[in-house]
């Protein structure tokens, strides 16, 4: 089994390089065209390909080859492009179909974003990627915290006890519901590259800018002290039993998921520590009385079986410790005589976001009716071929095996060896809880069953 899994590909020989050597920035108009939708696939199996090379200590090939041929900052304007389309184009689609018969379709734009955050999350724990998005790595960060500042909000109005779908739920409340779930698990990534950045900030050549948006701009820290409190990556389902998010699901969590540090609270502890500590801190933050209250509310949870399991640690909680018995800001505000110490002479500010703005600017309804057709799924022979595809992409065995070890049930997140036979999209680990999970599935499933027709 391991040497299978070893050998398991998403991508057909000669693919590899074909698909990274014809990816560009998308032009926000041709989102659901059959070329986008081509280009969607093939961005979905280079994620793919990706995860099982870093899961199973293969060469990565993916990431070596996305960042010789410079193609990495492509990957940041994708999910830029659609955080626009979001904003911009899918409230204007929803007003010219308020009860839509179909929503595959406009899902696919959305989990479009997710996808090229996954493989930016993959592929910058590299140093080597950080040096590839040199160029576009504010307006990185930028997208990414704002991802972190949507995951507070998101949390501050009780996303995590409202996740599950009713069954009086209309086609439209469906999508704000995957909406919802696809941008929290955006988020979560971000937590990482977030982490990885800061940690690679020398290295991509732009530390100062960088510095300026996570200590003056954005506050960073106080956001993932913040985080750290709320714990997002657990929850209690309606049975009372906690479950833990993992691989872009909520699964129930084992004895080993009780015991282990998440690995969500690890990166946000790293990227915490790494900022903290960072010896521009004395010239860029100030940790006033609210910072400090923040910082010192979280200072009990670093235990010791947290320090057993990331030892690096202990060197952030010496620092909390000190800040807890005294006013340690005094230290952090000499600047040593210099005016305005750590400032960029020429601050970088984000400019790809501005860019994708202006293009819809006084646009949206011209193209959200040019796409709207887009994502009917007429039943013609054209988009039952396209609907095929992509349903094999997101259902094959290379997506499988990304999701922590193959299929989950869609009742209660044990492990499945059964599909349903009609739409072929959701597994099941017995009868009991594919019946049981019926009068959800029914609508998604008519619209996959029609599609496959």
């Amino acid at each position: 089994m391991a040497d299978k899994d070893h050998q398991l590909s998403a991508l057909e020989v000669g693919e590899l390089d074909m698909f990274v050597d014809s990816m560009e920035p998308t032009r926000l108009e041709m989102i659901g065209s059959q070329v986008w939708v081509d280009w969607h696939i093939r961005l979905q199996k280079l994620n793919q390909q990706a995860v099982l090379e870093a899961s199973s200590m293969q060469e990565e090939l993916t990431k070596e080859t996305l960042i010789s041929c410079g193609k990495l900052p492509v990957l940041v304007y994708e999910a830029i492009c659609i955080q626009v389309w979001r904003l911009k184009i899918y409230p204007q689609i929803m007003k010219l179909q308020p009860s839509p018969t179909n929503t595959f379709g406009i899902y696919m734009v959305l989990y479009h974003e997710a996808v090229a955050v996954g493989l930016l999350e993959t592929v910058l724990f590299h140093e080597d990627g950080a040096q590839c998005i040199s160029d576009v790595a504010v307006d990185l960060l930028d997208y990414a915290v704002e991802q972190l500042t949507a995951l507070l909000a998101l949390l501050n109005n009780d996303y995590l006890n409202n996740i599950e779908p009713t069954l009086t739920e209309s086609a439209t409340d469906e999508l704000e519901r995957q909406k919802k779930s696809l941008q929290f698990d955006i988020s979560m990534r971000c937590i990482s590259i977030v982490r990885y950045m800061a940690e690679h900030m020398e290295v991509a050549g732009v530390g100062a800018s960088l510095a300026t948006n996570l200590f003056k701009i954005s506050d960073v820290p106080s956001l993932l002290a913040h985080l750290i409190e709320l714990q997002p990556w657990k929850r209690m389902n309606d049975k009372g039993d906690m479950e833990v998010f993992n691989y872009g699901r909520w699964c129930r969590a084992s004895d080993e998921d009780l015991q282990q540090m998440h690995r969500s609270e690890a990166q946000l502890w790293l990227c915490l520590r790494q900022l903290l500590l960072e010896p521009r801190l004395a010239h860029y933050y100030v940790i006033d009385d609210c910072r400090r209250s923040a910082f010192c509310r979280i200072q009990g949870k670093i235990t010791d079986e947290i320090l057993d399991q990331v030892p690096p640690l202990g060197d952030l909680k010496n620092f909390l410790c000190r800040l807890s018995v005294g006013d340690y800001s005094g230290l952090h505000n000499r600047t040593n005589g210099a005016k305005n110490p750590g400032c960029a002479l020429i601050e970088l500010v984000p400019q790809i976001k501005n860019a994708y703005m202006k293009q819809v600017h006084k646009r949206t309804k011209v193209i959200a009716k040019a796409q709207l057709s887009c994502f009917e799924m007429d039943g013609s022979e054209d988009s039952r071929i396209m609907a095929k595809k992509l349903l094999e992409s997101y259902t094959s065995d290379a997506a499988l095996a990304m999701d922590s070890g193959g299929a989950k049930c869609a009742k209660c997140g044990d492990k499945a060896s059964k599909k349903c036979s009609r739409c072929k999209n959701e597994w099941y680990c017995g009868r009991e809880c594919q019946v049981q999970q019926w009068p959800k599935h029914k609508d998604i499933c008519d619209q996959f069953a029609s599609l496959m027709v």
